[in-house]
């Protein structure tokens, strides 16, 4: 049986056969099962469907590096405007922490899987076809919202030997003690259960929580398992201050340091966020091919500038993650290039083709993938277009800026993963997007009121509004 063929031509394709990236007019990419089978500018006659955009530019989906599903939902209008003075961890510790184990302990499944599509569709409509996701081991269901969505998906279910309990009167986190060993159990038998292989597009990794979390012995196991399995493995480091101190007390090393020390660096590890590092610990990152993911906008919402810029600069292969605040892959580039501008002071760095590769082929090579993030043939056929006719994107000189600097996530049109159609029109198709909003709102909401009654504050302590606790919106239920 012949594998089914579609043919997209778009008015732009950005293709990458050279160490540039490529913008081709008026091309069409071929599509043959899950793979491009070729990219031509000749007619193309033969296929099983065509699709035709005349305004719009094909480029690579998306490779998000480092996110957390379940955050962009839970934390909605709770981390925004959050006061982060005169503490070192609070949000993390005090807030995100807690949040996410009351999820994974107090929390019905069907809430927990109405929140994972929730979030999954706004990730699918901006044009993400790649993730990478930390979870408690707990909400491996994410894994099979991404299998029902037809997503690319690496999760990365936690591990821990130092879970935070909360923080101290001065605001420093605290930590409890485990040896580690469930979190490791648990995790071969997520991956027994989910890991599809090299090829697959359901993968599992493994996901130390942190520096501060994850003890010297713990993270030796980690890297000793990952050898053994031939897996990734994915970790926040130097991420906040309160983690810096902890680890300097500890061992009298930075996180980087630290990670070097374990073993967790390498060209199989993705570090995430990196921001409190001296340029010793970039250089550690460089010279072992560890890959950073950098979250600009997590950072700029705390009043603090991540540059991806300082990375890429330094010689690191860098991608880029939303974490978990929202899910608009597009503005999470341009945030990335306006954080960096801004640090430095220079307006022609972190330019829009440097961006897009960053968020497609970079991320990629740092999963290991030399057959995604590229329109090439041989390449998966993992493609979005971005639909350049509306005014704020008219008139067109250089389509991949167009994109980078003015559109948005509702600008994209089609979204296909493995050579599977998932958007088409800006629409998902196969799903009823009207009732998945609906559910995993009414769960967030079912969830806001079980942090409220546990004592966990949802609100900082700064916010000039009086919240009464809290009431369903009209027309949603308790289900």
């Amino acid at each position: 049986m012949q594998p089914h063929r579609t043919a997209i031509k778009a008015r732009w394709t950005v293709t990458s056969d050279s160490p540039k990236l490529t913008v081709l007019d008026g091309a069409t990419v071929v599509v043959d099962g899950d793979k491009i089978a070729a990219i031509t500018h000749e007619e193309v006659t033969r296929a099983d469907e065509f699709i035709q955009i005349d305004d719009g530019v094909l480029i690579p989906g998306f490779v998000n590096l480092h996110n957390h599903a379940l955050n962009g939902p839970t934390l909605k209008g709770i981390v925004d405007d959050y006061d982060r003075t005169g503490t070192s961890g609070s949000l993390i510790y005090n807030l995100l922490m807690p949040l996410g184990d009351l999820s994974a302990t107090d929390m019905p499944e069907q809430d927990i899987r109405a929140i994972f599509r929730l979030a999954l569709l706004d990730m699918l409509k901006s044009g993400t076809t790649t993730m990478l996701d930390m979870w408690r081991p707990g909400h491996r269901i994410f894994l099979d919202v991404a299998r029902e969505f037809g997503v690319r998906a690496y999760g990365a279910p936690y591990v821990l030997s130092s879970p935070p309990t909360g923080v101290n009167r001065i605001g420093q986190p605290t930590y409890g003690s485990a040896d580690g060993s469930d979190s490791i159990a648990n995790f071969k038998s997520i991956f027994n259960e989910y890991d599809e292989g090299p090829q697959g597009r359901i993968r599992v990794v493994l996901g130390p929580h942190g520096t501060d979390t994850c003890s010297a012995e713990l993270l030796r196991r980690v890297r000793a398992t990952a050898d053994e399995m031939g897996v990734l493995i994915t970790i926040h480091a130097a991420q906040s201050r309160a983690e810096v101190s902890a680890i300097e007390t500890r061992y009298g090393m930075t996180p980087i340091e630290y990670l070097q020390s374990t073993g967790i660096v390498g060209p199989d590890v993705v570090a995430s966020h990196c921001v409190y590092t001296s340029d010793q610990d970039l250089d550690i990152l460089r010279d072992t091919g560890t890959s950073v993911a950098s979250c600009p906008m997590t950072f700029a919402r705390g009043g603090l500038t991540a540059p991806f810029q300082r990375f890429s600069d330094h010689g690191i292969r860098t991608g880029i993650g939303t974490d978990g605040y929202g899910f608009d892959y597009i503005e999470e580039l341009r945030s990335a290039g306006l954080v960096s501008k801004l640090r430095m002071e220079l307006s022609h760095i972190a330019p829009a083709a440097q961006l897009l590769r960053a968020g497609t082929e970079s991320g990629a090579s740092a999963l290991g993938r030399d057959d995604l993030g590229r329109i090439q043939v041989g390449a998966k056929a993992d493609l979005v277009a971005v639909d350049l006719g509306r005014a704020a994107l008219q008139p067109i000189r250089d389509p991949i800026k167009n994109v980078i600097w003015y559109a948005t996530a509702s600008d994209v049109s089609t979204v296909m993963v493995d050579g599977r159609l998932l958007v088409r029109g800006g629409k998902p198709l196969g799903i009823n997007e009207k009732d998945i909003v609906s559910a995993g709102a009414d769960a967030t909401y079912r969830l806001w009121e079980r942090a409220e009654r546990s004592g966990i504050r949802l609100d900082s302590a700064s916010s000039p509004i009086q919240h009464q606790p809290y009431q369903m919106a009209e027309g949603h239920t308790h289900g």
